[in-house]
């Protein structure tokens, strides 16, 4: 039986639409990160590919892009 993992959804304000996804998938937690976070994300390989005010997009270290929202 197949699961799903992951929810990726392109949108202009991400931080208010993963609170919606998270209370109609019954409890995900999403947690704004601090500059802390950030800081330990770069250590470990990744790179800043884009700041935005809602978030910071970056890349691991193969290129593969994430983001994280900002509170």
């Amino acid at each position: 039986m197949a699961r799903i993992l992951d929810i990726v959804v392109d949108c202009g304000h991400p931080a208010p639409l993963a609170r919606f996804w998270a209370v109609a998938l019954d409890g995900y937690a999403v947690a704004p990160y601090d500059e802390a976070e950030l800081a330990r994300l770069r250590a470990l390989g990744a790179r800043v590919a884009e700041e935005r005010e809602t978030l910071t997009a970056l890349c691991d270290p193969e290129g593969n892009e994430f983001c994280l929202m900002r509170p």
